[in-house]
Order: C-alpha cells, then sequence, then structure tokens
C-alpha cells in the first residue's frame, strides 16, 4: 500500500485524472453487467408470475349493465338440492397449469361489494388449490361498505403462508369505531375465486381498492387428487356470512366461489 501511495504522489494531474477514467468506464462496465444477470435471473426465477400478469393484462368487457351495483344490501344465495349438486358438478381446467379438480356448486351466489383487501398466487403456486382459486377477495356491505370506516377506525389485509398454504383475511378495529364487533366480522368476507376463464380473471385484477364491484356465480365445493399423498382431497366452501372460525363448514369461514361474470362500475365481464 505504501508504494501504491508513492507511485500515485509521482502521477501528473494529467495520469491522475486519465487513471481515474480508466477505473470509472471499468466500473461502469461491471454494472452493466451485473444488472444484464440480475435481470435475467429474475426473469428466470419470476418467469411464470411474468406470463400470468401478461395473459391476465386485458378484460375485455362484453357489454353494458344499466343496474347500479348496491353495496347495502347482502349477498344473494340460493342453495342447491343435491340432485341439483349431482348435476352441476364438472371438471374445472386450470387457467395456469395441467391440473384439474372436481367442482361441486353448492348454491347460486350474488355478491355487490366493497374491495378492501385482495391476495393473488400468481407467484408460489401449490399444485391443486392454488391452481383453481387464483385470487383471493376481501369484500364489505352493509355499513361496513364505507370506505371512512378505513381510513380512520378499521385496517383489512388478505395473507397466504407459503409454507403452509394457509390463506385468511386478518382485520382489526379501533375501540370507539361506530359499528358493532358483530356487525363488522358478519359483513366482511374473505372469497377465494374461482375464475370461469381468462377473461373473468382479468376482469378480478381490474377491481381497486375501495372500488365497488359485482360477482355472479357459485360457491362451490373442490375434490382434488393429491400425488403426493395418494388420496383424494376435499375442501369445501363456507355457506353463511357468520361463521368465524376453522371450525365452520369452510375450514375457516371462507367462500370458495366460482366467478362467471364481473361487473365494474357499468361495465360486464363474462
Amino acid at each position: 500500500m505504501e508504494s501504491d501511495y508513492k507511485n500515485f504522489r509521482e502521477l501528473s494531474v494529467e495520469e491522475i485524472d486519465n487513471r481515474l477514467e480508466v477505473d470509472i468506464e471499468e466500473n461502469k462496465k461491471k454494472i452493466k453487467k451485473i444488472t444484464i444477470i440480475s435481470f435475467f435471473v429474475l426473469v428466470f426465477l419470476f418467469r411464470g408470475s411474468i406470463a400470468r400478469w401478461a395473459r391476465f393484462s386485458v378484460a375485455i368487457s362484453r357489454g353494458i349493465s344499466n343496474e347500479r351495483i348496491d353495496t347495502s344490501k347482502e349477498p344473494i344465495q340460493t342453495d342447491y338440492s343435491k340432485e341439483e349438486q349431482k348435476e352441476k358438478t364438472f371438471v374445472y381446467h386450470s387457467l395456469i397449469n395441467k391440473n384439474e379438480m372436481e367442482i361441486i356448486p353448492q348454491a347460486h351466489y350474488i355478491l355487490s361489494a366493497k374491495m378492501v383487501a385482495s391476495n393473488h398466487s400468481f407467484i408460489f403456486v401449490s399444485k391443486f388449490f392454488d391452481s383453481a382459486a387464483l385470487y383471493d377477495l376481501g369484500s364489505a356491505w352493509g355499513k361496513m361498505a364505507d370506505k371512512k370506516l378505513y381510513k380512520k377506525y378499521v385496517k383489512v389485509y388478505s395473507a397466504k403462508t407459503e409454507l403452509t398454504g394457509a390463506r385468511r383475511l386478518h382485520w382489526q378495529w379501533r375501540h370507539d369505531t361506530p359499528v358493532p364487533s358483530g356487525y363488522i366480522s358478519s359483513h366482511l368476507s374473505h372469497t377465494h375465486i374461482i375464475p370461469a376463464n381468462r377473461n373473468i380473471m382479468a376482469a378480478m385484477l381490474k377491481i381497486k381498492m375501495y372500488q365497488d364491484f359485482r360477482l355472479e356465480g357459485e360457491l362451490v365445493d373442490m375434490n382434488y387428487y393429491d400425488k403426493n399423498i395418494g388420496r383424494v382431497m376435499h375442501y369445501k366452501t363456507s355457506l353463511s356470512r357468520r361463521d368465524t372460525d376453522a371450525s365452520s363448514r369452510g375450514s375457516g369461514a371462507c367462500e370458495t366461489m366460482y366467478v362467471t361474470k364481473v361487473q365494474i362500475g357499468n361495465k360486464v365481464y363474462k
């Protein structure tokens, strides 16, 4: 180091400037190389996610609705009989891979609400449930559809645990929230969305935070064969807005909805 320091002191100003320019150019080349390598590494790691975003990037409206989205009303649910469930059962083909699941519709369902949280499975996709339910939607209706509540009193977020695959809606509220706690829990829902087609999924991605929307479709159960454990797995949807824990029919009180129609503003997507 001492030798380098002495040599550096013996250089002229012009020689020092030239050496600095060479060092700067070499560093620029290194940075450019690292940037290019990093870009391709990221593309490789998240190629599936990027491809899915591209696949669902455009939603095409199939018509205009004159019906106003009324978030003051309860979701409309019409339960199916055992015979209707059997008749409506079908095999669902995943929109993102080759997996197939048996879908057993339990009820016709219409949800008019405000988005208060969202989550999707584009980065980490397990082989079965995530292959069908691509989107988690936190929604609110009635008094809970008031945007002002979320600015001051209520906090809501949707989360997925990648290690276990658990997908939950978390919420908390202040003690002075002007809505009873029981009402809050019964007017917030976490819905696992199974899009009927690519256009429906693209429409779901268009819904913005605190925006009103209307979904139509069916609450469904799902059966799928897990090759890892060698048996059929069963997943049941919640059929009530008032169940709140893992002891419910939905094993966590979440609705699983096969969506066939989306309304955002006055535009309808099918």
